[in-house]
């Protein structure tokens, strides 16, 4: 029933999600007190990737590894280890998630009990550990992480594969503001998608192919993309949906801020933050609040649009986020100088700047993608004269 519970899920949520209840209600009938918390382990984990966000669900399969990890037994624990990871992804501890991932791989290609390319522990990894780079702002690493496994699944003739891990590459991109490269990628990929396993992909490249053309201009492309992955996930919620709706809500809200209609602005970041606020995800709540002080300033709200970045910024507190960060201060700085805070408004654009520097800096000097991204106008306009090339 486990097994079954990730393939079903490609295809139907709900049915999955009645898989994973049924195997929980078989395993309190299995009498190894051991296997007890490692079914409970497996099942949880699985029903936040399907179902969404569930505190008690995370907390509960916190204690089953930590039941896991008094057997003593490494193999076992690095392999509950592996899929634990995604919930610490999702909570926003994404240096410990990379950690864990690279640690409990190692245990498991040194116990060499199977070939770890053909394990499902490695097929996790090709979630958490660039998804990790990519949101504590290590873009290089997260490229060179994604060229070497693309090329491995080339090599190996898995042509699926390598295009789900050029999704993530150009995630990376859109991240940059390297919407062209995002859009061509997504583009000639969408077509390989255009079956119900595949949904899963399907969606999330609608999803990052929206947000390219919202932000490239391309508001009609952008509409059409965006409104057709939404049609999808309400018609027939599939795995990772409530993820993707979050990129979706994100690039929504930006299209209509972009046309100027701030009504659907602000009906659209209003459902932004309450998806966002029904996460553990601090990346992506403090980008929520983020834009709605936006479209509270764009309705000369000057008051909304002050609550708004400040709770972006408690949001923000003792969490690595340099993704929301850089764009927090931005904004803080935008609306300070409004305000005729100068002081305020010159120490958020230094935290901003810091941030946008080291995003850069990830990258290796001779990689395009660094000067693409120290050129787009929201970042020099932040960075000012003392841009690097």
């Amino acid at each position: 029933l486990i097994d079954m519970v990730y393939p079903l899920s490609w295809t139907d949520a709900e049915r999955s999600l009645q898989v994973i209840d049924r195997a929980l209600r078989l395993s309190a009938q299995q009498s190894n007190p051991l296997l007890r918390p490692r079914t409970r382990a497996s099942c949880l984990v699985r029903r936040i990737w399907v179902g969404g966000w569930n505190p008690r669900d995370a907390e509960d399969c916190g204690q089953a590894l930590e039941e896991i990890r008094r057997s003593g037994d490494r193999l076992m624990v690095a392999s509950h280890l592996v899929e634990f990871n995604f919930i610490r992804w999702i909570s926003s501890e994404y240096r410990a998630a990379r950690q864990d991932a690279v640690e409990s791989l190692a245990i498991l290609a040194d116990a060499r009990v199977e070939n770890p390319y053909l394990s499902f522990a490695d097929w996790l990894s090709h979630f958490t550990l660039p998804w990790s780079l990519l949101f504590l702002g290590e873009w290089g690493q997260a490229l060179q992480t994604l060229t070497a496994d693309i090329t491995l699944a080339d090599k190996n003739g898995e042509r699926y594969r390598a295009q789900t891990l050029q999704l993530y590459r150009a995630w990376i991109h859109l991240h940059a503001m390297d919407f062209p490269a995002v859009v061509e990628t997504c583009g000639s990929l969408l077509p390989f998608f255009d079956e119900p396993a595949r949904d899963p992909w399907r969606r999330f490249c609608l999803a990052l192919a929206g947000s390219a053309e919202a932000a490239s201009g391309r508001y009609e492309a952008a509409e059409l993309h965006l409104l057709a992955a939404r049609g999808e996930m309400d018609r027939r919620p599939v795995i990772h949906d409530w993820y993707s709706r979050l990129i979706l809500e994100g690039a929504l809200s930006e299209l209509w801020l972009a046309k100027q209609d701030l009504a659907h602005a602000r009906l659209e970041a209003e459902r932004f933050l309450e998806l966002t606020r029904a996460t553990a995800e601090r990346t992506w709540q403090a980008l929520a609040w983020d834009t709605n002080a936006r479209v509270a300033t764009a309705e000369r709200d000057f008051n909304r649009a002050q609550k708004c970045i400040d709770q972006a910024l408690s949001t923000m507190e003792g969490f690595e986020v340099p993704l929301a960060a850089w764009r927090v201060h931005g904004t803080a700085a935008e609306l300070s100088a409004r305000l005729g805070n100068n002081a305020a408004a010159e120490q958020h654009r230094a935290s901003s700047r810091a941030t946008i520097l080291r995003l850069a800096d990830s990258l290796p000097h001779d990689e395009p993608l660094r000067v693409t991204f120290l050129s787009a106008p929201p970042v020099r306009q932040i960075v000012g004269q003392r841009r690097e090339s």
